[in-house]
């Protein structure tokens, strides 16, 4: 598990030391990072806040669970890809959002918890060419994610694979965009709805009860023929409490 933890670290290393994409840089969809919460009890509660980076994109993350009741846990994660500039076109480039809500089933492992959620997203995705050539689409992705962490008193690590349909609707399309970036629109089309195997990792430092992560999330397919932005590195930082626990500490 130790040598699991430094690679999954190493690699995050490298997504972090990647370069910050260029406002002028377009991309018809980012990843944002999986959530992979450690629950174990009724009353759990994670709240997390990070910045993720990709060859095309920077983001602020808020990711949060919660378990109301025993083996039973609701999610919800914003990813904030925005370009105030690009949105008001006084900028070239691509402004992203995308919220979402889960709900699923853990179970507490000696050394951790499995999980697994289904959820829906929906966000929009803006491009300016410039010139008053735009490209703007309603997004909503429906999802299965299955998931196993690991948590000692100084550690903590993630492994997740979501099972992503993702769908296009409610589109504008300046036809007059250069051919190549038309092409990628017209092969979303084609193909929508589209089904995406997409892989998280994580691993950090806990102490207790803030948690420091570092996470990796990439689309392992290849999805050159659309001009996804495939990899996400974030950097988060998690507060990790137990609200029931609290209640009985107050009384």
């Amino acid at each position: 598990m130790m040598y699991f933890m430094r690679k999954v670290l190493f690699i995050c290393a490298l997504g972090l030391a990647l370069p910050f994409g260029a406002h002028s840089q377009f991309y018809n969809y980012a990843i944002n990072s999986l959530n992979i919460p450690c629950l174990t009890q009724k009353g759990d509660a994670i709240l997390g806040i990070g910045w993720g980076r990709g060859l095309t994109f920077q983001a602020l993350e808020v990711q949060g669970v919660y378990s109301p009741l025993p083996n039973l846990a609701v999610m919800a994660n914003y990813f904030d890809a925005r370009d105030k500039d690009v949105r008001e076109k006084l900028d070239n480039g691509t402004d992203f959002y995308l919220w979402e809500a889960a709900l699923g089933l853990y179970e507490k492992l000696p050394k951790g918890a499995a999980s697994l959620f289904a959820g829906f997203g929906s966000g929009s995705l803006f491009s300016n060419y410039g010139a008053d050539r735009i490209a703007k689409f309603k997004l909503q992705r429906w999802f299965l994610q299955p998931g196993l962490s690991y948590r000692n008193n100084h550690f903590q690590a993630g492994l997740a694979l979501r099972l992503s349909r993702l769908g296009y609707n409610r589109g504008v399309v300046s036809y007059s965009i250069e051919p190549s970036d038309l092409e990628y629109i017209q092969n979303i089309e084609k193909s929508k709805p589209l089904f995406l195997p997409e892989l998280g990792m994580q691993a950090g430092m806990r102490l207790n009860p803030v948690t420091i992560n570092l996470t990796i999330a990439s689309i392992f397919p290849d999805t050159s023929n659309w001009n996804f932005s495939r990899l996400n590195t974030a950097l988060s930082l998690v507060v990790d409490f137990n609200t029931e626990r609290s209640k009985k500490l107050m009384d």
